[in-house]
């Protein structure tokens, strides 16, 4: 990946180091993750509010990241549905304060990082990485591995990621994954073809896709539904109204009802299905032509089926191996003088190559016109749109189709979403389109730095325009989809353990106990305790433990439970004085509990 090591100076312990770090890469991945001129480790965009990357834990007293949340940009248009999150900030920190908030929480994570194309589209130590650069896939290697390690914390058991990339850093980005998440746990790779013309700027070959990697948690537990929606499947409607691929392929045709064109007839290749529905017994005979008939079984009350397609015969769909299976699995149909699969068309697994294409589809017994359409230039012409401009406000937006196919995967239309690289808002988008359609209940987790103001410019004004409507250049009303929205933004508290720091710790951490408890409403609120509430309890947060009595006079007060967060110097959030009312509460001692998810993660 770049030039060679000379190890003539290093010294022993630098070589031991060195050949214990290629010892341990279980999948030759090796770069340079160490090298002190290069200082990989150092900030990703350094200023006066981004510490130190590498966070190590408090004891060395580096700066903890914590959410603040910016009320006056948040959304509510039905307090019924789930609170998205929009947080602005780099997205090592975001992941960071997610793993308290929403560790093994996450249903679903899609990204797309900077392909690092050598073209300033990477950003490393606050400069633009260019082809030139010797360590140019060292960086953007350990850009990555440290968000995809924190990442995975926040996946649950069943969760999986979705990784668009280029062949800039395919290779080196799926030795990773195996790396991070486990070869064992490699779903798939799609190919998406988001430019059918191809790029003119290509050598040799005119690229006209990307890719996407996929990797489970642990695959064992992870499950994609195979009846994925009908406008998202390779199927279309024959003349009986019977769903069949694209390619026109059912299982056999019936002889009586159709006078095909012989001349295709193909002895080879072809049989006859003969079927006795009085005692559902088939037999199948290959024949030299379409005159050739066994006698014998039509004599004893076998109906004979040959394949057939648009007046002439063509290839069996299936083998005589695999219809002898379907049929002794009851999976055959023989209707309409013809053989179906039965539910075929709610047994559709999404291909590994995704194209732009238009078809039919029956939905609610309606003929209807579908489209996928995951090309770039139609994402840039929907961000166009939303914004009443005739101008794309930023550069290769990803396309809402896509999202949307990917989010349908799962058979829960609860799930929750999260991109931390969420650059012009497609994610919170398309999951926001995607309920409005199928009545699904999803909720998204968007982070993004604010470089160039993509944040404040074009994510939140976007997510905004869906939740609320829009009006596009030409004046069309665009009805909003309804939806919550709560604004953050990432700062930072002096980690050593000090009273003070403590403290302090203790009073910024608000917004992330109400993030981790869903929990906005707010109840009460002195300058001692906040108490909120949630769907079905209460939470509370008490700042100093001299509070204790007044916020359990409060809370006799309210009928319901309360999951409490008291201030404490140890890991004791003061038990022996809620004794009088443990039956309404659940204790956790804060910032223990915090610093407990830090020392974890950044150890």
């Amino acid at each position: 990946m770049s030039k060679k090591n000379n190890y003539d100076d290093w010294s022993k312990d630098e070589l031991i180091k060195e050949i214990v770090k290629i010892k341990s890469t279980t999948y030759g991945l090796v770069w340079h993750r160490d090298l002190p001129e290069e200082k990989i480790d150092i900030l990703v965009n350094p200023d006066a509010r981004t510490p130190n990357e590498m966070f190590p834990n408090e004891v060395a007293g580096k700066p903890f990241p914590v959410l603040k949340e910016i009320k006056k940009k948040a959304i509510e248009s039905d307090k019924s549905k789930l609170v998205n999150i929009l947080i602005e900030g780099d997205n090592y920190h975001s992941l960071a304060v997610l793993n308290f908030t929403h560790q093994e929480s996450i249903d679903l994570i899609y990204i797309d990082p900077p392909y690092n194309t050598g073209h300033n589209d990477f950003i490393y130590n606050d400069k633009f990485i260019d082809s030139e650069d010797p360590f140019r896939h060292s960086k953007w290697l350990s850009f990555m591995e440290k968000r995809l390690k924190l990442s995975r914390f926040l996946l649950k058991k069943d969760g999986v990621i979705f990784i668009s990339i280029d062949d800039n850093e395919l290779a080196p980005l799926k030795m990773l994954c195996d790396e991070i998440f486990g070869e064992n746990n490699f779903i798939s790779m799609l190919s998406v073809e988001n430019n059918p013309k191809g790029r003119k700027n290509s050598d040799f070959i005119s690229v006209s896709n990307d890719y996407c990697l996929i990797y489970a948690k642990d695959k064992n537990k992870s499950h994609f539904i195979e009846n994925i929606p009908k406008q998202f499947s390779d199927l279309a409607i024959d003349e009986n109204g019977v769903y069949v691929h694209n390619s026109g392929k059912r299982v056999l045709v019936g002889e009586n009802k159709f006078n095909p064109i012989v001349d295709d007839f193909n002895s080879a290749k072809h049989y006859s299905l003969y079927y006795n529905k009085n005692v559902n017994k088939i037999e199948i005979k290959i024949e030299k032509n379409i005159n050739q008939t066994d006698e014998k079984l039509l004599s004893a009350g076998y109906k004979r089926y040959y394949s057939y397609l648009n007046n002439k015969f063509v290839l069996n769909t299936y083998t005589k191996s695999k219809i002898i299976e379907l049929f002794e699995n009851g999976a055959l149909e023989f209707k309409n003088e013809s053989i179906y699969e039965k539910n075929f068309s709610t047994k559709i697994r999404l291909k590994s190559l995704i194209i732009n294409k238009k078809y039919e589809a029956i939905v609610n017994n309606e003929k209807k016109e579908y489209e996928i359409d995951v090309k770039t230039t139609s994402a840039g012409a929907e961000l166009k749109e939303v914004f009443g401009i005739d101008k794309v406000p930023f550069s290769n937006p990803k396309n809402t189709g896509l999202i949307k196919i990917l989010i349908t995967l799962f058979e829960s239309k609860s799930i929750t979403v999260l991109d931390f690289f969420a650059g012009s808002g497609t994610t919170g988008h398309a999951v926001l389109k995607q309920n409005v359609e199928d009545g699904g209940n999803r909720r998204f987790i968007l982070c993004t730095n604010n470089e160039n103001n993509i944040c404040t410019e074009v994510c939140y004004p976007r997510v905004c325009k869906v939740i609320s409507g829009y009006k596009t250049e030409n004046g069309e009303k665009i009805e909003g989809t309804g939806g919550n929205l709560k604004y953050y933004t990432t700062d930072f508290v002096e980690a050593e353990p000090t009273d003070k720091n403590k403290r302090k710790l203790v009073k910024e951490s608000t917004d992330m106990l109400c993030i981790l408890e869903n929990a906005f409403e707010l109840i009460q609120e002195t300058s001692e305790f906040k108490i909120f509430k949630n769907t079905d309890k209460y939470v509370g947060v008490i700042f100093y433990e001299e509070a204790i009595e007044d916020y359990k006079k409060a809370i006799k007060k309210i009928e319901g439970y309360f999951n409490t967060y008291v201030f404490s110097m140890g890991d004791d959030p003061h038990t022996k004085k809620f004794t009088d009312v443990k039956s309404k509460v659940t204790l956790c001692a804060i910032p223990e509990v915090i610093l407990k998810v830090y020392r974890e993660i950044f150890k």
